[in-house]
């Protein structure tokens, strides 16, 4: 046997740091050499499965010339969003000098369905390499612009107004304005009873999947259906989407020469106020609404400024407001403008979540966003506080604000109900208060509502303990 001397076992250990040093280098250029991120869009509608999401990463350097592609991923039939990416790139072939974005977009059979309107940054002059795309819808189309679907929707647009029975009065009275871009307003008057008794609704609109229907999602109500009759009928149809078996009417009929409604409601949308001038993006109908100066807008801007916020960002509001006609700012006309009559309350840390589709209770990730009518914000590196409800064993997991909690829970119908909850014993310097205030909203639910990507707890007397934004699951 030939032995080792000190220099020689002194020799092999340098050769292994310097290996091990290698490979870790190896390893952290080829996890470097990533850009990942997710790619999500603000419509409450799912993609057809012949849908595919494209993601490039592009070289930007030189105006006068194509952008360069230097990486490319597809993803066909993506499903819901959000949609998580990883496009690797060669790190030999990035100039530092050079500009480099990442864009997104979506299309079915060639046709473009969602885009990036704006060029994401990464890699150089002090970008990193995750980025977040939020993809515009393209054209009129809520189910997909292709020529035919966008002449359909072309076509129904407009307003319908008809006197539909009801059980309790003389009959109520609709009017529905539907418009290109997928946004609705409606109203609804029971006759002999005033303008008190008058609800306003606005969301989006599409066609249901056997194209002679559209579907209205309207917030916290359930779907309405409607059969396309004709291009001057709109039929009402059962929640299940199949005639009503009644001899009344039920027909809605085109109107023309109508002033636009002026919806009075209760919204939710992102407010944001840059240099005084003050925007709102509805989130039923997506739209981007400039903040009147009068009404209760003080009130909304003395919250957004003293709330807890990245400069610049959107924040989420809720609130009663009018959507009216008021003088455009070049003095050009008229345009739309929210007029907020009361604020309800500011979110920081909320978000609108996606349109025309909804979150399932249960293997859903739930970030807690409220806890009563207080808002809940993690502080940087701190843990958000959210629970998951899996289905296959009916138990809850999840981060109470300091400590982790399990436990049992059941469902029959729209109640429900949970066991014992378990936690880990830390002591943290934040998040007890909210941990606290977590578990005791547990004890006293008893039911819940899902609104879209949102999940509501509420006590035995409907009052909101607990709610909850929808965040992918892993």
């Amino acid at each position: 046997m030939t032995s080792m001397t000190t220099t020689d076992i002194e020799g092999s250990a340098v050769l292994i740091v310097l290996v091990v040093a290698l490979l870790a280098a190896t390893t952290a250029a080829t996890a470097a050499d990533v850009v990942r991120g997710t790619a999500t869009y603000r419509e409450r509608m799912a993609l057809p499965p012949d849908a595919v999401l494209e993601v490039t990463l592009e070289d930007v350097s030189r105006m006068d010339v194509p952008a360069e592609v230097i990486g490319r991923v597809e993803i066909a039939d993506p499903g819901n969003p959000p949609y998580p990416f990883e496009i690797p790139y060669d790190a030999d072939a990035i100039d530092e000098r050079h500009s480099y974005s990442v864009r997104a977009r979506i299309t079915r059979d060639g046709t473009l369905m969602f885009t990036t309107d704006t060029a994401t940054p990464v890699l150089t002059r002090g970008a990193g390499n995750e980025v977040e795309l939020l993809l515009k819808r393209v054209g009129g189309g809520s189910t997909g612009p292709s020529p035919r679907e966008a002449a359909a929707v072309d076509a129904v647009s407009g307003t319908y107004v008809g006197t539909l029975p009801c059980a309790d009065c003389e009959g109520i009275r609709f009017r529905i304005d539907l418009f290109d871009d997928g946004a609705f307003y409606q109203r609804t008057s029971p006759l002999g009873e005033g303008e008190d008794a008058q609800v306003d609704a606005i969301g989006s609109w599409t066609f249901a999947a056997d194209r002679s229907s559209i579907v209205l999602f309207g917030g916290d109500r359930e779907p309405e259906r409607w059969r396309v009759v004709d291009l001057s009928t709109l039929r009402k149809l059962d929640s299940d989407g199949h005639e009503i078996e009644s001899a009344l009417d039920s027909d809605l009929k085109r109107a023309e020469g109508l002033d636009p409604l002026e919806p009075r409601l209760a919204m939710r949308g992102m407010y944001v106020d840059l240099d005084e001038a003050a925007t709102f993006s509805e989130c039923l109908t997506d739209r981007r609404f400039p903040v009147a100066a009068e009404g209760a807008a003080a009130d909304v801007e003395r919250a957004y400024r003293e709330a807890a916020h990245d400069p610049g960002a959107e924040v989420l509001v809720s609130l009663v407001g009018r959507l009216a006609p008021r003088p455009s700012t070049d003095g050009d006309g008229t345009v739309a403008m929210l007029v907020v009559d009361e604020l309800e309350g500011l979110w920081p840390g909320e978000t609108c979540g996606a349109r025309m589709s909804v979150s399932e209770l249960e293997d859903t990730y739930w970030k807690l966003t409220r806890l009563a009518d207080r808002p809940v914000t993690v502080s940087e590196g701190q843990r958000e506080p959210h629970l998951v409800l899996g289905s296959q064993d009916a138990q809850l997991t999840g981060f109470a604000g300091c400590n982790r909690m399990t436990g049992s829970y059941s469902v029959d119908g729209s109640s429900i109900e949970f066991g014992p909850i378990a936690m880990t014993q830390k002591a943290c310097l934040a998040g007890m208060e909210t941990e606290a205030a977590f578990k005791k909203a547990l004890d006293a639910a008893v039911g819940y509502r899902l609104l879209a990507h949102h999940l509501e707890l509420v006590d035995k007397e409907g009052t909101i303990v607990a709610r909850f934004e929808a965040r992918e699951l892993d």
